[in-house]
């Protein structure tokens, strides 16, 4: 017995309504998948753009630094390879301290010690301690390590700037003595041009 198409009307109208249903929904998630794929984006972009936390780029710009200086590297070689680390203020009273030395073999006109280490002998390594804001600059503790161990009170603190993601050293502090003009670098080397300037 043959059977009209035409016996279950309904059926064919149902699967219609089926099809347009399905197709609905397919539309509807294509467009939410459009819709989310530039916020994504977006904030995938934010997430890369975004810049690290001003201490942790001052700590890891510090560290590495001192890995590199110690126990290879002079102040020369910072001027020579690395001047961009240091403040161009600073890096020329170095420059004017090391010819002034230069030309005077004879006698001591210009820094007895190492500036970045606060010492006339190296350790073994620095590793870099306590990292403190102060206004648009972080002070950033560095102890020296010996027999492997951190000493507790740091040699010197690192005053560090860090702009659009760069870090530079910006002075180097030394700590309370009784002369005010030998806690800082900076003061150390423009006390020291002006003993020179006296004594030409």
């Amino acid at each position: 017995m043959s059977i009209s198409k035409n016996a279950f009307p309904g059926t064919a109208r149902f699967q219609r309504a089926s099809i347009c249903w399905g197709l609905f929904f397919l539309l509807a998630a294509a467009s939410c998948i459009q819709a989310q794929a530039p916020v994504q984006e977006k904030s995938a972009a934010r997430a890369a753009q975004s810049p690290q936390d001003p201490a942790a780029s001052c700590r890891t710009f510090v560290q590495g630094f001192y890995t590199w200086y110690v126990p290879k590297h002079g102040v020369e070689d910072v001027l020579k390879y690395r001047t961009s680390a240091v403040r161009p203020e600073l890096a020329r009273a170095l420059k004017e301290d090391l010819e002034a030395s230069a030309k005077n073999s004879d006698e001591i006109v210009g820094l007895d010690f190492d500036p970045f280490l606060n010492a006339q002998d190296t350790a073994e390594r620095y590793v870099v301690g306590k990292v403190t804001p102060k206004g648009d600059t972080f002070w950033a503790e560095i102890h020296r390590m010996e027999s492997g161990k951190r000493v507790k009170e740091p040699d010197v603190t690192a005053e560090v700037a860090c702009k659009e993601g760069k870090c530079f050293f910006v002075n180097f502090h030394y700590g309370k003595t009784e002369q005010a003009e030998n806690e800082n670098l900076l003061s150390v080397l423009k006390t020291l041009k002006k003993e020179r300037e006296k004594h030409p």
